[in-house]
């Protein structure tokens, strides 16, 4: 083992040196795959002493340089280049803009049940509608310089459930004719204050 990494680690300085050798490689991880060359032709020097050998001084001694073939000189390097990480997509939730909001409206209905002049007169109206646990609205408006209170009843999906829970209203209710009214015109209407009164 210790001569495969001296013939390794010979060959790999003797590649830094060559004027062939390219240091280009940009990569956050990477493999790098060696072919070891074949030991058998260099042997590497071996001393047997523990200190320098007569007459020898640490200052004089040359180190001693193995030419190795010209094949062996270059060390094969593979490298395989790690996938970049992709950043996860960022989610940004912005405010409909007032174009959205107009093309794109609710489509919830009430059933306006009744218009009177008086709050008095939309507590009475509120008493006697069925306590079934539908939202009940009083909106205040102005029409023509008269007062006006419109007493709202339920919050459905469509116009027609809104008729059907009309026909599903008691007789007195029903004799004022009430009408499904859309939400949205209500809201983006002159008054578009609604008051929950229960």
């Amino acid at each position: 083992m210790k001569k495969i990494a001296i013939v390794g680690l010979s060959a790999l300085l003797s590649a830094c040196v060559s004027p062939d050798y390219t240091t280009d490689v940009t990569s956050e991880s990477y493999q790098e795959d060696y072919q070891s060359a074949d030991t058998s032709m260099v042997q590497p020097v071996v001393s047997t002493t523990a200190g320098p050998a007569d007459g020898v001084e640490e200052q004089n001694v040359e180190p001693t340089v193995v030419a190795m073939p010209e094949e062996q000189a270059q060390p094969t390097i593979n490298v395989q280049k790690a996938e970049p990480q992709s950043e996860p997509a960022v989610t940004t939730i912005t405010a409909p803009t007032p174009k959205q909001v107009a093309s794109n409206p609710r489509f919830g209905y009430t059933i306006q049940v009744v218009a009177v002049g008086s709050q008095a007169k939309v507590d009475r109206f509120v008493q006697k509608l069925p306590a079934t646990g539908e939202p009940i609205w009083e909106n205040y408006k102005v029409v023509n310089g008269t007062k006006w209170y419109t007493v709202l009843y339920g919050d459905y999906a469509t116009r027609v459930e809104a008729e059907r829970a009309i026909s599903q209203l008691p007789a007195d209710f029903q004799a004022l004719k009430p009408f499904a009214k859309s939400i949205d015109k209500i809201k983006n209407s002159e008054f578009p204050t609604l008051n929950k009164l229960n």
